[in-house]
């Protein structure tokens, strides 16, 4: 805890640029070695680059660099994914983005003298609301993504990706459930809860399992470096909360 605490309060610089470098070298050795180096994928790694700054500045409670490339980030997502034709995989990052619209008014509100976002602890009442949106979504997205089909979304499928103490999960099935988590961690994120990098940590989670048990060791590391950067924002923001 110790190392954590100097991470959120006088390490934060020299933190923020040292996961920033270990995230940039994991992206390009990934654009280097995994892709033809087109145009859309050099756009897609500056978009991924972007992203980088974005997640580690919302880990310290930055709003106009969090929520403002956030915006940026989710535009280039958008624009790439359209140019790939999943025109249904733009409905996430179009969500991000009108989160983070939000989150740029809602954050100035809230905040302290040095200009940092003011974290919130949740009640029980906000953790049930979240555990009832969750289950929801993992009911109704199957009958939604039928209905996105047309637009290429998540292709519905059997397919076995990780089979794990008797159990197959489908590489739909993770898809879902990540898609899910998702949009709960964002959208709680967004509200100023610090138990929303608990679910960030769910979702690296489940994208860690899904490299290794691929053999994408390049795109392993990017999750784990993001990880690493979920737990520092869960424990800043705890900590923050506690103190508010």
């Amino acid at each position: 805890m110790k190392i954590l605490d100097k991470i959120t309060n006088e390490w934060q610089r020299q933190w923020a640029v040292l996961w920033f470098l270990c995230g940039a070298v994991a992206l390009f050795t990934g654009f280097w070695l995994a892709t033809d180096r087109a145009g859309l994928d050099i756009f897609m790694l500056c978009v991924a680059i972007i992203g980088l700054v974005c997640v580690v500045a919302l880990a310290f409670r930055r709003n106009l660099i969090g929520n403002g490339l956030g915006i940026t980030a989710n535009i280039g997502e958008v624009m790439a994914q359209a140019r790939s034709g999943a025109t249904g995989l733009m409905l996430a990052p179009i969500f991000y983005l009108a989160t983070h619209v939000y989150g740029l008014f809602y954050w100035r509100k809230n905040q302290d003298g040095d200009g940092n976002m003011l974290p919130r602890q949740a009640t029980v009442g906000v953790w049930v609301i979240t555990a009832v949106f969750i289950a929801i979504g993992l009911a109704v997205f199957p009958w939604l993504n039928e209905q996105l089909q047309q637009y290429s979304f998540i292709e519905s499928s059997s397919d076995t990706a990780i089979s794990a103490l008797g159990v197959d999960l489908s590489w739909y099935t993770i898809n879902v459930i990540a898609f899910v988590l998702g949009v709960t961690a964002q959208t709680t994120m967004i509200l100023r809860y610090s138990f929303s990098w608990s679910i960030w940590v769910l979702v690296n989670f489940v994208w860690l399992s899904v490299n290794l048990a691929n053999s994408n060791y390049i795109f392993a590391i990017q999750t784990m470096v993001y990880q690493v950067n979920a737990v520092v924002g869960w424990y800043g923001w705890w900590r923050s909360s506690r103190v508010t």
